[in-house]
C-alpha cells in the first residue's frame, strides 16, 4: 500500500495548485476591494465588490495567471518521484514566473498567491535535494558514507601495494 503513495515532491505540488486556486477562490468570491462613489451632493459611499466587479474580466483574467502557472508546474512534476532535468527546468520556471507575478502585482492581487509561491519554492528544493543525495538521472552522485570511502582506499591501496589502515606488523588499528 505505502508504494502506491505519490512523492512527497507531488504532495507539495498539489497542495500549491490548492492554495493558488484558493486564492482564486478568495478575490473572485470574497468582497475585498473597496468601491468609493460620491453622489451629486458630496457624499461619499464605500462599498466592498470581489475583483469581477471591481476590475471586470481583466481582473479575473489576471487572477487566474497565477493558478495557470502553478497548474503547469505542477504537470511537470511526476507522481512517482522520478523526475528529469526537463522536469526540474519547467518547475523552476514556473517557480520564478509566479515569484515575478507576485512582485509585479504585489499591491493589488499579488500578496494572495504567497503560499503558493512558497510551496513551490519548497518542491524545487525538495527535487532538487533529493536528486543529489540520493543519485537521481541528472544529478552529482551522491555521498559515500565513512564506511565506503575506507574500503574505496583499502581497495586502491591494494592495488597500489600501499598499506592502508594496517600497521607494520600486519594488525590492524583499533577503532
Amino acid at each position: 500500500m505505502l508504494d502506491r503513495l505519490p512523492d512527497r515532491t507531488f504532495v507539495f505540488a498539489v497542495i500549491a495548485l490548492l492554495l493558488s486556486i484558493a486564492a482564486f477562490a478568495y478575490l473572485t468570491l470574497w468582497p475585498s476591494f473597496e468601491i468609493v462613489e460620491t453622489d451629486a451632493e458630496g457624499i461619499a459611499t464605500i462599498r466592498l465588490v470581489g475583483i469581477a466587479e471591481a476590475n471586470g474580466l481583466v481582473g479575473l483574467l489576471f487572477a487566474f495567471i497565477p493558478v495557470l502557472i502553478t497548474l503547469g508546474a505542477i504537470l511537470s512534476v511526476p507522481p512517482s518521484g522520478d523526475s528529469e532535468r526537463r522536469h526540474k527546468l519547467n518547475l523552476i520556471v514556473g517557480t520564478i514566473l509566479l515569484w515575478v507575478f507576485i512582485v509585479a502585482f504585489s499591491g493589488d492581487i499579488g500578496i494572495f498567491y504567497v503560499p503558493a509561491s512558497t510551496m513551490l519554492t519548497s518542491v524545487v528544493v525538495l527535487m532538487l535535494i533529493r536528486d543529489r543525495a540520493w543519485g537521481k538521472t541528472g544529478a552529482r552522485e551522491r555521498s559515500k558514507t565513512a564506511r565506503e570511502l575506507r574500503e574505496e582506499a583499502v581497495r586502491r591501496a591494494k592495488r597500489s601495494s600501499n598499506r592502508v589502515g594496517r600497521r607494520r606488523d600486519g594488525r590492524r588499528r583499533p577503532r
